[in-house]
């Protein structure tokens, strides 16, 4: 999965969104979205970016967003 075409989706949903990776290798995925009492959350840890990501479309998927074929 490319994880820039993935943010840029987001972008597009108007989600923010942050894919890091600290020093003891741990990647991180933050997410939010919605507006007013219907915002939510969502963060995801892995120890690879990849399962970190195929995490991410899971709890990204809890939200109602589902990203295109082309980016999965």
């Amino acid at each position: 999965m490319d994880a820039i075409a993935l943010l840029d989706w987001l972008l597009e949903c108007d989600v923010d969104a942050l894919l890091r990776v600290d020093s003891q290798r741990t990647w991180t995925f933050h997410a939010s979205g919605g507006d007013g009492g219907e915002q939510w959350r969502v963060r995801v840890d892995a120890l690879s970016a990849e399962e970190c990501l195929e995490k991410s479309l899971r709890a990204l998927a809890d939200h109602g967003l589902v990203p295109p074929r082309s980016l999965v």
